[in-house]
């Protein structure tokens, strides 16, 4: 097998995985469209995450990270745009 067909199928990711990597848009529907933005980057972010070669129990907690830090991103953009 030559390196360029291994190579294009470790990237290959699962229906799972891809399950795995949207949790953040749960909460599209509460957040509004720059929920969407914030929680639409963190799904490419996770997507990355799941298909590099980092060990199981770091691509769990990155992908829980960039959710986190797309909520935290959200809840703060939120709060400006209530003071304008």
């Amino acid at each position: 097998m030559d390196m360029t067909h291994q190579s294009a199928e470790s990237n290959t990711l699962t229906k799972s995985s891809h399950l795995y990597a949207a949790w953040p848009l749960l909460f599209v529907p509460f957040c509004g469209v720059v929920g969407l933005a914030y929680f639409a980057l963190a799904y490419v972010i996770n997507i990355k995450v799941l298909s590099s070669p980092l060990s199981k129990m770091n691509k769990v907690l990155a992908t829980i990270m960039s959710g986190m830090c797309a909520l935290s991103g959200w809840w703060f953009t939120a709060q400006w745009l209530q003071t304008l």
